[in-house]
């Protein structure tokens, strides 16, 4: 993919005020949207759609549109094509990890869930900060503190929205069970 532009500090800044923005709402949401009792039933739901909100992610943007930008920089080459898999089940097993952690509080759990997988974002940003992301010319005018700090909140959404899918695919494998029962 041909390169339109570089990633600095300040539209890091930027975004990541943008993604504050729309996670606090997410959070409110998945905060009254998911009791106790139906965050314990989705710990399933969850391990499977982190694997598929993962494999997505890594598939479409670390494989295919800035593999040559970014990716090939960190990771060898025969990996390219096995991130997606590989990073599914990565985030998959957190999934499970962090819904074990989040039944344990007394309240909010799908909001602890998802702000555990914000935090997640830190090891590995950081790892990849550490093997040359911001050395790279697409990202080489960022900041290792603004790209940690965009993270956090960038994760934050994807894990809200790994809720939100968790909840909608309970929902629906209970409709078509009831459908055929």
């Amino acid at each position: 993919m041909a390169e339109t532009g570089r990633v600095t500090s300040e539209l890091l800044w930027r975004a990541t005020l943008v993604a504050v923005l729309i996670d606090t709402p997410l959070l409110i949401l998945v905060g009254r949207w998911v009791s106790s009792e139906l965050f314990g039933k989705l710990k399933w739901h969850l391990a499977g759609a982190a694997f598929a909100v993962y494999a997505a992610l890594w598939g479409t943007f670390a494989s295919v549109y800035f593999w040559d930008a970014v990716y090939k920089a960190v990771f060898p080459a025969w990996s390219r094509w096995l991130l997606p898999v590989g990073y599914g089940l990565l985030f998959g097993a957190f999934a499970l990890a962090f819904w074990r952690v989040s039944i344990t509080a007394a309240r909010w759990q799908a909001v602890w869930f998802s702000l555990l997988g914000g935090l997640v974002s830190l090891v590995g940003h950081g790892i990849g900060i550490r093997r040359g992301l911001l050395r790279v010319p697409l990202l080489a005018e960022a900041s290792a503190a603004s790209a940690l700090v965009f993270g956090v909140f960038e994760f934050i959404f994807y894990w809200c929205a790994i809720v939100g899918i968790a909840v909608a695919g309970r929902k629906l494998g209970l409709g078509l069970r009831q459908g055929h029962g």
